[in-house]
């Protein structure tokens, strides 16, 4: 990404927009294939039966594929978001200097000292991603995504 921000004349994008859109690129695919594993076990019926009734596009949409879609969008984003933290060489490369990320500081900080604090702060980060992780299962409902359950 840093090769690619170079050629394209973009050395001033470097920094937070940089950072974000190989973020971006990086997890995306993680994110669209958890989304079409949704998708794979979709009914088609359950829109026309909702067109046939008089619902609007949108209203079919919100509805009915929407809800539908929810476990795989949650899913994707879970996934993406776990991926995205622990990404230290595209954090490395593209934020400028005086700027430091999460996974770049404990880097450091494992490079110049080894105590105790390292792994509070992973344990730290560790609940903050289980947390997520649990909400979003209760909101997306990864049970029924993985399991197949109505």
């Amino acid at each position: 990404m840093l090769q690619f921000l170079s050629l394209a004349g973009l050395r001033g994008l470097i920094g937070l927009p940089a950072l974000i859109l190989a973020h971006i690129a990086v997890t995306m695919p993680f994110a669209v294939r958890m989304i079409l594993i949704s998708l794979f076990n979709f009914n088609m019926r359950l829109e026309q039966a909702a067109e046939s009734l008089g619902a609007r596009p949108w209203q079919t949409f919100w509805h009915i594929t929407l809800p539908l879609l929810k476990p795989g969008i949650f899913a994707g984003m879970t996934f993406a978001f776990v991926i995205s933290f622990n990404n230290v060489p595209v954090s490395l490369f593209l934020v400028r200097p005086g700027t430091t990320t999460l996974p770049i500081k404990i880097l450091n900080y494992l490079e110049y000292r080894l105590d105790p604090t390292l792994a509070a702060v992973n344990m730290v980060s560790l609940f903050v991603v289980l947390v997520i992780v649990i909400i979003a299962e209760r909101v997306g409902g990864f049970t029924r995504f993985v399991y197949g359950r109505d």
